[in-house]
């Protein structure tokens, strides 16, 4: 039995968490703190220097008012006094793929927890919250189970199942995503105006790639690090910016 922490971005009472936490209940031992309300988009946002409201619903459930990245601070530093083996972010309702890692909540929760050195993983279904969430479950329920019984330390992983039928488990990088933003002003009062921030999402379903994994029915494992450093470009800058005084 492992202790796991589980959180998302969606709120506690999100269809994908209330699934995976009965699930993992059976032969787990669960702490559950999560958002109070929707925080999909919040990235690696937290909250400083103001107090942060946290309710215990019941055993080993709490609901925090903040962002993701607070459920995993505040579990770590002061709701969990026992060694956490694993932070289980998800099950998120919609696809975390491509560059989408960099805005999302669910993503940055499994970050934060790799960043004080958990074990680290992030879910979401290629599905919205009226999907069912069987089989993203069990197969969510069977990589945990493995993930737990690794020797590795480092595991970062962003995992995205696909709706309905899983045909199998691939190994994928990032793929490509396509952001078409646009701002629809909503309306403008003495000088204070208020905008929609709106667009169209697409993707490159390039080999190897989560969008292709998913365009195929299979689910999409990416492992993540920490260290964003271009170590090529790096090296290849080196002698743009050396200083030449020395």
């Amino acid at each position: 039995m492992a202790l796991i922490l589980l959180t998302n971005d969606d709120g506690y009472d999100a269809a994908g968490l209330q699934s995976l936490y009965r699930e993992l209940r059976k032969e787990h031992d669960v702490f559950v703190v999560a958002p109070a309300t929707q925080q999909s988009g919040a990235s690696h946002s937290l909250t400083l220097r103001k107090p942060i409201r946290v309710e215990k619903l019941h055993d080993k459930f709490y609901i925090v008012g903040g962002t993701p990245t607070d459920c995993v601070l505040l579990a770590y530093h002061d709701l969990i006094d026992m060694k956490i083996d694993l932070v289980v972010s998800g099950i998120n309702h919609g696809p975390n793929m491509g560059s989408d890692v960099f805005y999302s909540g669910t993503v940055a929760a499994a970050l934060q927890g790799a960043s004080m050195g958990i074990k680290s993983l992030a879910v979401s279904i290629a599905a919205d919250a009226s999907c069912d969430f069987a089989n993203a479950v069990k197969y969510s329920r069977d990589l945990i189970n493995r993930i737990i019984a690794s020797d590795r330390s480092d595991l970062i992983l962003n995992v995205n199942i696909p709706a309905g039928k899983i045909k199998g488990e691939k190994m994928t990088r990032m793929g490509k995503r396509i952001y078409k933003d646009k701002v629809i002003r909503d309306s403008e009062k003495k000088n204070v105006i208020y905008s929609i921030i709106d667009g169209v999402l697409s993707y490159r379903a390039d080999t190897d790639t989560d969008f292709k994994a998913i365009d195929r029915q299979y689910v999409s494992v990416t492992p993540l690090k920490l260290d964003l450093t271009d170590y090529e470009v790096m090296k290849s800058l080196e002698d743009y910016i050396r200083d030449k005084s020395k």
